[in-house]
């Protein structure tokens, strides 16, 4: 990723003259020209970064010798102060990658979650997916049809991609229920009542483009429809979910029905409604981070959504994508 596409990246994510960034950056020195490319365009637009770096090498030479001590409150505090974070990864965050005592990994662990504590309660919080090797580990995909497809997803006109957004969001502000066609005559009905619908269109979840929406957890109701359907890494075709009360309550297809019989209530409701629309994701890979901001595509979740709106809280989010087409209802 060039300098033009981060400066590019942090533009869209807008940022304001004066504001403290920090960049909280997970990747070796190796890769730490990629943290100092949004360092220097975060200055550009007259704010002020601040670089907090976690790499798993250093961090293991840290937790193996810390002590209860070393990270007080005191500390944490500082992380609160900032009005944005950018998340900025080059392999999976917060993994380790290195076996240690199990004391000092709850200590690791103990640490990450005081650290995201405070991130929070910052104004944003935008985690942008470096397009590496590391990171297409975890996509299932060849790494170089990774990085061209993540390229290709971040390269659009964030200015554009948002109106687009926002003229999407404007046709559903204030209807209650929506109805999801997909398939030869499947129906979904949501409930959105006093539910808020979101624009991703830079300053959330990166590459970008979607709207979404947290649905009153108990009232999801029908069948839908997904031609090619992606599940604990496993590809399925011509799947059929049945949604009763909010929750999925089988499938057509046995390991998907077996599959959410073992999920506990959480982990089964539909969470999310949300509709793609990034120009440049043209076709499903399995890759949700991609899949979910194809233009033309809907996406359904089921677990947690009290981070957006919603009442759910989960041990998973887990999103689901396919066409359709959407109507308001009367």
């Amino acid at each position: 990723m060039n300098r033009k596409m981060v400066s590019k990246i942090v533009k869209a994510i807008g940022i304001s003259s004066g504001e403290m960034i920090l960049i909280h950056f997970w990747g070796e020195d190796t890769d730490k020209e990629i943290a100092n490319s949004f360092m220097a365009a975060v200055a550009e637009l007259g704010a002020t970064p601040l670089l907090l770096q976690q790499s798993r090498s250093v961090n293991r030479d840290i937790f193996l010798c810390a002590q209860e001590s070393c990270f007080g409150e005191q500390y944490f505090y500082l992380f609160a102060q900032f009005d944005a974070v950018l998340d900025i990864f080059t392999y999976r965050p917060v993994v380790l990658g290195y076996e240690i005592a199990h004391d000092k990994f709850a200590l690791y662990r103990k640490y990450m979650a005081q650290l995201f504590s405070k991130f929070i309660n910052c104004k944003r919080f935008t985690q942008i997916r470096i397009p590496t090797a590391a990171n297409a580990e975890e996509s299932g995909l060849n790494p170089q049809d990774y990085i061209r497809r993540m390229e290709s997803a971040y390269d659009i006109d964030y200015a554009a991609v948002y109106e687009v957004c926002r003229q999407a969001k404007d046709r559903f502000e204030g209807s209650d229920n929506v109805l999801l066609r997909t398939g030869k005559d499947c129906e979904l009905s949501f409930d959105l009542t006093n539910r808020v619908w979101h624009i991703d269109a830079g300053d959330g979840d990166l590459p970008c483009g979607e709207i979404y929406i947290a649905p009153v957890e108990d009232k999801t109701q029908g069948t839908v429809y997904f031609e090619s359907f992606y599940l604990d890494g496993t590809k399925y075709e011509h799947v059929l979910l049945y949604i009763g009360n909010g929750q999925i309550t089988g499938s057509n297809q046995p390991d998907i029905t077996a599959f959410f019989e073992k999920q506990p209530p959480e982990n089964r409701v539909v969470c999310e409604l949300g509709f793609g629309m990034n120009p440049n994701v043209t076709e499903l890979c399995g890759y949700t981070a991609l899949d979910e901001k194809m233009c033309g595509t809907f996406h359904i979740a089921v677990g947690a959504n009290n981070m957006f709106g919603g009442t759910n809280t989960a041990s998973d989010h887990i999103d689901f994508v396919g066409h359709g087409t959407v109507t308001i209802s009367e």
